[in-house]
């Protein structure tokens, strides 16, 4: 039995469907305070699905029961979220993935933790690779550096295998929040004039959800599971501007004003990632290989059938 925490919401349908594909028996841990259950109707193979909360260890404890991994991608994810709301971040964040581990140590299994670019803060060095000195600027960034320690030292004193990926812009068919879907409802609005969070010029790396699925798949068959850190994205940056000009282009429309507000698009954001994969193509063999324009043309169809066309624009589907 495999466990996916939060597995009702972006990435955990993907990841449950690949799994099952394989042949692996699957079950799923989510609260639905996001996620879905309605995400999880179209899987190829019956799965498992328990409410419950990862702040809740009683319900993780019988969550883990038989498993033999744990994916652990449920948190509270949202930046602007965390600095209204730090103590539920860090419950959410820390003390559910503490939860985790401490079920992982009683049954023996091994832990993937879905970590997040928001660690580095503003990072000094870009490229930005794993050594780099962790220093967020939000309370999700903090929240999830702590779970991070707590994977690395329950690793190194109790022996549970675990490993951390420290996740870059994950989007595509089936996202609801981030840049895309945001510009996309704007121009539903109104596709003469889009207005931009920001300057516009935050610039940053871009991964497509297949991609993301099969490094948590290489990650748990391939790390050494001692606690270390793999970034995981494209390796390649773009600005918000330059999303937007692919946008336009492959939507086919004329004439739209780009309006960007200026300033910062909100509190804790950080303007510019560009990470060093290199680590996770030599260890795991993982790299992306859907770029931004191809991943975008396909989460462009994906958005017209979900949430409907945009005036003036050519179909996609």
């Amino acid at each position: 039995m495999i466990l996916i925490t939060g597995g009702a919401g972006f990435i955990g349908p993907k990841l449950a469907d690949r799994l099952l594909v394989r042949g692996e028996e699957v079950r799923v841990l989510d609260s639905f305070s996001s996620g879905s259950s309605s995400n999880l109707s179209n899987l190829s193979r019956p799965m498992e699905l328990v409410k419950g909360d990862v702040r809740d260890a009683s319900a993780v404890a019988r969550a883990a029961e038989g498993c033999k991994i744990i994916y652990h991608l449920a948190a509270q994810s949202s930046v602007p979220k965390s600095m209204e709301d730090p103590v539920l971040d860090m419950e959410t964040n820390v003390e559910g993935t503490l939860n985790v581990l401490e079920a992982a140590r009683n049954v023996g299994c091994k832990v993937v933790f879905a970590s997040s670019s928001v660690v580095y803060g503003n990072a000094a060095r870009t490229p930005t690779s794993e050594d780099e000195p962790l220093v967020p600027c939000s309370f999700y960034g903090v929240s999830k550096m702590a779970a991070e320690s707590y994977c690395r030292v329950y690793s190194s004193l109790f022996g549970v295998p675990a490993v951390v990926l420290r996740l870059f812009n994950i989007y595509g068919p089936g996202t609801n929040k981030g840049v895309m879907v945001d510009l996309y409802r704007k121009l539903m609005r109104d596709p003469r004039r889009l207005e931009v969070l920001g300057t516009g010029k935050q610039t940053k790396d871009y991964l497509f959800i297949d991609d993301t699925v099969e490094a948590f798949l290489l990650a748990s068959e391939k790390a050494r599971c001692r606690g270390e850190a793999y970034n995981i994205g494209l390796g390649h940056s773009y600005s918000v501007l330059d999303i937007v000009g692919m946008m336009i282009y492959e939507l086919g429309l004329k004439g739209v004003a780009v309006a960007p507000k200026g300033g910062s698009a909100w509190a804790g954001d950080v303007e510019l990632t560009r990470p060093d994969v290199g680590k996770a193509k030599r260890d795991l063999g993982w790299e992306a290989k859907t770029g931004l324009r191809e991943g975008l043309n396909k989460t462009l169809k994906w958005f017209e059938c979900s949430l409907g066309g945009i005036e003036g624009a050519r179909k996609l589907n």
